[in-house]
């Protein structure tokens, strides 16, 4: 593997820098195929099922990802850490340095990691953490008190950084942890809490915090009353910051943690879909088993929205789709009377179709990303294409009558597939879609179709 070095970074880190490119844990997604197709195929129904039980094994995976370690002694080691996008900031962080060797951080045994592509910094901190709840439920119940209260060293989210002041964020599961630090002192907690008063049986906030923060932004008496009027919100916090700054430390610059952007491609898709028809009830004129199967395009417009947390690895996808259903068979009854009456039955509906998914891309550091979906489809019938029988009676009579009498237009579906994304400009799938009743219109006619898909959608 070739080495080289990261030019975004300052003189003093640069060194030869070899990080591990290639996440091979996602090959063990293509046992689900078969897994896949036989459960498809062969039970045609419950495909959701199938693509949660990946979902949930792909939230095991590692992802290393390249960034720069600090270490007590301030040198940079460069590599990669398996990075997660914590909502919790971490406790520990496993490392790959140059030599492929493993290894496992905490905050009392490095100062510091950076991960570029996020623009993440995580520095360790001794802070006293406050352990009251800022929850007015979990207060009046008087059931919670914050495991991470009391002093520690922990790993602080880096929100704003500036030589004069700095905004920090510790974040548990049950409630976040503000800190500012002063030029080179140590971080201070914004308090914020609510107690249980027994006496007077009323819930009592202490908002210290914003008396912190009056006192903070004294020297720019515009954000006095600003101050008072901050909620406890990383949003809220963040920007008084950076007000401040603006006004203290004017023509300086900070660097400000900024939300990450939610990502929209859109793009054509193309395809084809084997269907199968399982027409069941007690309708005489159209149920039988040998319906057959047939092979269709598919056509449309693709809108994928890549959700800001997680390195976008949920993604909800709109698709616009033309598709189209058609079937046909021939048998035969026998009536009491003693003559028999052969059907001919020629069925084609066209329907515009809405699929709404929930696709998740399996964590890969390659240009292959396997994923799954899993979702609905609410489809519109625009176009009745074939509709016919054709009856012949034994005693020789014939005539042409409508199929089914008024089919149903609504059509609803349930998707599942395994997917594909080749570099970032290409998604190839195989999907199923079940629907059940389909265009039948009767109580006692069920059209269930299935439907096997291969799919290719091209982003641009």
């Amino acid at each position: 593997m070739a080495c080289r070095q990261d030019p975004g970074l300052t003189e003093h880190r640069k060194i030869n820098f070899c990080a591990t490119e290639v996440d091979f844990s996602w090959i063990l997604f293509f046992p689900f195929v078969y897994w896949f197709f036989n459960f498809c195929i062969v039970r045609k129904h419950s495909v959701i099922f199938v693509a949660v039980t990946i979902g949930l094994f792909a939230s095991g995976q590692s992802n290393f990802i390249r960034s720069v370690i600090i270490n007590n002694n301030g040198d940079s080691i460069y590599g990669s850490i398996d990075y997660r996008n914590w909502k919790n900031n971490p406790t520990t962080v496993d490392f790959l340095n140059a030599a492929n060797e493993k290894q496992t951080y905490s905050a009392n045994t490095i100062r510091s990691f950076y991960i570029p592509s996020t623009h993440e910094v995580y520095t360790s901190f001794t802070v006293d953490m406050d352990p009251l709840p800022d929850d007015q439920d979990e207060a009046l119940n008087n059931r919670f008190v914050d495991s991470s209260g009391g002093r520690k060293r922990v790993f602080l989210f880096q929100l704003v950084k500036h030589q004069a002041l700095s905004l920090y964020l510790f974040a548990t599961q049950t409630r976040d942890h503000f800190y500012y630090v002063r030029g080179n002192e140590q971080p201070v907690e914004l308090i914020h809490h609510y107690v249980y008063d027994e006496a007077s049986r009323q819930l009592v906030e202490s908002a210290t915090y914003k008396e912190q923060l009056g006192a903070i932004v004294a020297s720019c008496p515009q954000l006095i009353s600003r101050a008072k009027a901050t909620r406890f919100r990383q949003n809220e916090i963040q920007d008084i910051t950076i007000k401040y700054l603006q006004c203290s430390a004017p023509g300086t610059v900070a660097d400000v943690k900024k939300n990450d952007p939610v990502s929209f491609d859109f793009g054509i898709v193309g395809g084809v879909m084997l269907n199968q028809f399982n027409f069941t009830g007690t309708e005489p004129t159209l149920v039988d088993e040998n319906y057959s199967s047939t092979l269709s395009p598919i056509v449309g417009l693709s809108l994928d929205i890549g959700l800001s947390r997680n390195r976008t690895k949920w993604h909800v996808v709109n698709e616009l789709i033309y598709k189209n259903y058609n079937t046909d068979n021939s048998f035969t009854r026998p009536y009491g009377a003693g003559y028999t009456v052969t059907y001919d039955i020629d069925l084609s509906f066209s329907y515009l179709q809405l699929n709404s998914l929930v696709r998740y891309i399996f964590l890969s550091n390659g240009s292959l990303k396997p994923n799954i979906n899993f979702g609905m489809a609410n489809g519109l019938m625009i176009a009745e294409n074939k509709n016919s029988s054709h009856r012949s009676y034994s005693f020789g009579d014939q005539e042409d009558v409508k199929a089914i009498d008024g089919p149903r237009k609504y059509e609803f579906s349930l998707l599942g597939g395994l997917g594909l994304g080749v570099r970032n400009n290409l998604q190839l799938e195989l999907r199923y879609a079940g629907s059940l009743k389909s265009f039948s219109p009767y109580h006692n006619l069920d059209v269930n179709i299935g439907s096997l898909q291969f799919l290719a959608t091209y982003h641009f």
